[in-house]
Order: structure tokens, then C-alpha cells, then sequence
């Protein structure tokens, strides 16, 4: 029987301080930074160059924190520049706290926007030194990499009632898609996202990029949650579909891995 996991919700806010904001931001980029010095150390000065010239141009709000990052401090220019980027996409003026570190409430949309659009322009600046194809491979194994990496066992769910379970917390939080799943049986799991913000907060942007930044791992992803797990999909929002059809195999019960059909979606409404 088909059941509502997430409601989307437009007036979602969460508690966060200014920080936790800015401190994801700033360690993928030099996740981002470590990873070209290390795979193409020869574009590396002109990834730097585009960066430099990007951040740059954003307004500065006088906010200062203490890096530990290696490249971005040997980088001052695009160190704070890409602070005050943080800081511009979440909107800091209309929240204006009295410390980065006060805990305020942030609309979900806000948050969301950040995240995604701040790692969006820093991968573009692969655009100056690889086609977009290159760049959009090159987003895809990176993003692999990075979900490998946060494997644990110590976090595994044994079923998908666990794994549901697991989403629903975080996901209710945020209120940022509207998503309906059936447990079909032991093996099977579908999973309909209906609507997500992160689509919409990334559709005016090069589509394929985001994807590869933000949908591709997600098969990974699912490994994360136990390595028996394999997911399927044919459809994302983000690239234009009505909705992105999740389907979670536990390969332990399910031999086949035959995605389902598009009636099957269908009628999860």
C-alpha cells in the first residue's frame, strides 16, 4: 500500500546558524580544489584564475572565520570571496544575525539554494579547462568518490522499513519534496519523488552538470545504507521528468533488478 513519506512544504525553516552554512560551503570547495591539484595538478593555476576572478566580484559583508583549509588559506582572494558567495546566496542580510554563531531560523529554500548553487559555480570553473562532457564525468567520479568515502557499516540498515524510517526524520525536516513509496515486498521498494526544491532551485542552470553535482551518486548513495542494496532509475525531476522513479532492490531477496514498469509509478499517484 502506497505511503506518504515527505510532505513539500514552502514555508519550511530550520535552525541553523550562519557557520553551519558557511563551513560546508568552504570544505567542498577545497574537497574540490584538493581533488584538481591531485587529478589535473596542470589546469590547476587556471582553475585558481577563473576562481579568483569569480569571487572577486561578490559583495563583501565584512564577516571574517578561521580557516584550517589548506588551499583556500594559501588562496585569501578566493578564500573570502567565496565566504561572502555563501553568504549572499542564503540571503545573510534578510536573517542579519547578531553572530554567525546565534542560531536563527533559516527557510529551508534559502539553505537548499546555497548548497547546491555555491558548489554549482565552483565546478563550473571546470568549464575553462576541460569540454563539458570532460566536466561533467569528471563532477560524476568525484561525486562517486565522495559517497564511497562515507561508507560505514556501523550505519547500515538491514530493511527497507529501516531505511525508511532513516529518511523520514530528515527528510519531514526540511520539507523540500513531496515523495510516496510502497514496499512491493522484501526484495522491492518503490520510491516517487513528486516534487523537489532541489530541482527547482537548480532548473535555470546547466541541467546535466547539476545532475552529475547532485542525482548521480545516489546510486551510491543507496550502497551507503547496505552494500546488498541496488537502486534503478530511468526518471529525475531535475532533468525534466514529472517526477524521479526510485526503485531499491535488496539483492539478497531480489535476483532479477527489473526496474518497474512506468504504470507501476503511476499508481502511487
Amino acid at each position: 500500500m502506497k505511503k506518504k513519506i515527505s510532505t513539500y512544504n514552502e514555508r519550511a525553516k530550520l535552525k541553523f546558524k550562519i557557520r553551519d552554512v558557511i563551513n560546508p560551503c568552504l570544505n567542498g570547495l577545497e574537497t574540490f580544489l584538493k581533488d584538481a591539484r591531485k587529478k589535473i595538478p596542470g589546469s590547476f593555476p587556471t582553475i585558481i584564475d577563473s576562481l579568483n576572478n569569480f569571487y572577486g566580484n561578490i559583495k563583501n559583508y565584512n564577516v571574517s572565520i578561521n580557516s584550517e583549509h589548506e588551499i583556500l588559506n594559501h588562496y585569501p582572494k578566493i578564500l573570502k570571496g567565496s565566504l561572502n558567495h555563501a553568504l549572499s546566496l542564503v540571503n545573510y542580510t534578510k536573517y542579519d544575525p547578531d553572530s554567525i554563531d546565534e542560531e536563527i531560523d533559516i527557510d529551508a529554500y534559502d539553505l537548499i539554494r546555497t548548497f547546491t548553487q555555491f558548489e554549482y559555480f565552483f565546478m563550473n570553473s571546470l568549464l575553462k579547462v576541460m569540454s563539458r562532457e570532460e566536466a561533467i564525468e569528471y563532477v560524476k567520479n568525484m561525486a562517486n568518490e565522495i559517497a564511497q568515502s562515507r561508507r560505514d557499516p556501523d550505519r547500515y540498515v538491514n530493511s527497507f522499513k529501516e531505511l525508511i524510517d532513516r529518511f523520514t526524520t530528515n527528510l519531514e525536516r526540511w520539507g523540500a519534496q513531496e515523495i510516496v513509496y510502497d514496499i512491493v515486498n522484501e526484495g522491492k521498494m518503490l520510491y516517487k519523488v513528486k516534487k523537489c526544491r532541489w530541482a527547482e532551485v537548480l532548473k535555470d542552470f546547466d541541467l546535466e552538470l547539476c545532475y552529475a553535482m547532485n542525482c548521480y551518486s545516489d546510486f551510491e548513495n543507496a550502497k551507503n545504507q547496505n552494500p546488498n542494496f541496488i537502486l534503478t532509475r530511468t526518471k529525475t525531476i531535475l532533468m525534466g521528468d514529472d517526477y524521479c522513479d526510485f526503485c531499491y532492490h535488496d539483492s539478497r531477496k531480489d535476483r532479477d533488478i527489473t526496474h518497474p514498469s512506468e504504470m507501476e509509478f503511476k499508481k502511487l499517484g
